[in-house]
């Protein structure tokens, strides 16, 4: 469970110290086991200038703690003086109700700090945590599993990339979550999809002790920047559907060459393909696979409706959720046969996932 710990300086009382040594923040976590876990964060004061008396700064961690009770100790001074500042508090992390996967948790420290403030995909990725969830699937035949993931921006996106990166903090966090599948009899492998410029943005077969190459990832998706797609690309978006297909295809061809099943599980929001007429892929003749459809609808959630000070009329839609109300995708599978999960939140991520581990499990 994520829990965040944050300490905040006056600006004020950094500009009284400057312009040497450095604002320190040390934090101390301990368990009901006696165990505990540091880390600190600092503040050079050279960088205190008198401008900076108007803000309160702030330094951070995100940690990850197992339900249980806990003591926080922060401990605040200036390198140079003796005096500090010291504050204790009780922490407490409740158990989930009707965890469907409470297996998942038992190999995880009870303590992991993620760092101080992580920027760009590594804010979604944590690649620095060492925790594994624990995800056993025990399939009696053997299986071969793809994680395919939908990063095509939107239109919306493209004009905002704020917008984009607010959506990979929801689908990357989830295509991690998945990697970490262990099939006892069979193989994982990951790719990642940009309908918009038809490529395969990165693909990792053979997913070994649930290690991605995260640094590949981040390199492949900063050469796949959402701020410059082609302007021929934008042109062809009604070729969503045949590149999509194409895909799909490819990793279906296999099912029934060999014993293993080709197990599909695709991860998306909603999206237009942009096809005239619809498109559906027709399923492989021996039917040795199964697909399972992730729709990550947290863009279609009902809107905090705020009505306008001078009409009174609810505010619109933001332009994220128009785009997301057509699943072209599902249409698209509709042949395949899918089990669908329409989720919107963390624990219906997690609801899903537990399915997802049975059936694979029962196969």
């Amino acid at each position: 469970m994520a829990v965040r710990v944050e300490v905040e300086l006056d600006g004020n009382e950094l500009v009284a110290r400057c312009c040497e040594g450095k604002a320190v923040a040390l934090v101390a976590i301990t368990d009901q086991q006696g165990h505990t876990y540091r880390n600190f964060g600092e503040k050079d004061l050279k960088d205190a200038t008198a401008g900076l008396g108007q803000y309160m700064i702030s330094l951070s961690w995100e940690v990850f703690l197992l339900p249980g009770d806990y003591k926080a100790t922060i401990v605040f001074y200036y390198s140079g003086r003796s005096a500090h500042n010291l504050i204790s508090e009780r922490v407490h992390v409740g158990a989930l109700k009707h965890d469907p996967l409470p297996e998942s948790w038992r190999d995880l420290p009870t303590v992991e700090f993620c760092g101080s403030q992580p920027e760009g995909l590594d804010a979604f990725l944590l690649p620095n945590i060492e925790g594994r969830l624990r995800l056993p699937a025990k399939s009696g035949r053997p299986i071969q599993v793809e994680i395919l993931e939908n990063v095509t921006p939107y239109p919306s996106e493209r004009r905002r990339p704020k917008l984009y990166a607010d959506r990979l903090a929801v689908f990357l966090p989830i295509l991690k979550t998945l990697s970490q599948l262990q099939v006892d009899n069979g193989k994982v492998g990951l790719s990642v999809l940009d309908f918009a410029r038809r490529s395969v943005v990165f693909d990792q077969q053979n997913i070994t002790d649930r290690e991605v190459s995260w640094t590949k990832f981040k390199d492949a998706m900063a050469a796949n920047s959402v701020v410059v797609v082609d302007a021929h690309d934008l042109e062809r978006e009604h070729d969503y559907g045949q590149f999509f297909a194409s895909e799909m295809t490819r990793r279906l061809d296999g099912a029934g060459s060999d014993s293993a099943k080709r197990v599909l599980i695709v991860i998306s929001g909603p999206m237009e393909l942009g096809s005239r007429k619809p498109l559906e892929m027709a399923a492989p003749a021996e039917g040795n696979f199964a697909v399972f459809y992730v729709r990550c609808d947290f863009l279609l959630q009902a809107p905090v409706v705020v009505p306008s000070p001078i009409f009174g009329r609810p505010v619109a839609l933001p332009p994220q959720r128009l785009e997301a109300l057509e699943d072209g995708i599902g249409k698209a599978l509709r042949k395949l046969k899918p089990r669908v999960f329409g989720v919107h939140s963390p624990e219906g991520v997690r609801d899903a996932l537990a399915v997802i581990l049975s059936d694979l499990s029962a196969m």
